[in-house]
């Protein structure tokens, strides 16, 4: 099975065309959601979930799908909709946006998820991103 050897929320990113470098933009680790917030569209955040990974050689030109889960210490899970790749090189590096939103504040953490395509039972791999939701309260002023 691939294994992810990064995992990283941001909000932004930039592909070098020349040297096929990325370069990351603000790195996310916490979230400060003011009360009563409206959901985002479609109940995902507008950040980046990037996913870099290394394939061995026998797991080369094998379909896979890849699923993204937010995963909070009490168990609760949301995830993204899965999506395919396949790789023909050893390393593959994907970007998806769009965090999904857990329903309740608290610490969590993104995790990937991995299964051959047209099998049924996901594997959860070792690579995880801390990410606290916060209530953010904004306090008033001191003016003195």
């Amino acid at each position: 099975m691939p294994r992810c050897y990064l995992l990283a929320v941001t909000s932004g990113s930039s592909l070098d065309q020349h040297s096929n470098n990325v370069t990351l933009f603000n790195l996310v680790e916490q979230l400060n959601i003011p009360p009563n917030a409206p959901e985002p569209p479609g109940g995902f955040l507008p950040l980046e979930l990037h996913a870099y990974f290394a394939i061995a050689p026998h797991e080369l030109e094998t379909k896979y799908q890849v699923r993204f889960a937010m995963v909070s210490e009490t168990g609760l899970e949301a995830y993204t909709e899965p999506f395919d790749f396949k790789s023909s090189t050893p390393r593959f590096r994907t970007r998806s946006l769009g965090l999904p939103l857990p329903p309740v504040m608290g610490a969590y953490q993104l995790r990937v998820d991995l299964r051959p395509e047209g099998t049924g039972e996901w594997r959860r791999d070792p690579a995880a991103w801390p990410l606290a939701l916060v209530e953010h309260v904004v306090r008033p002023q001191v003016t003195h």
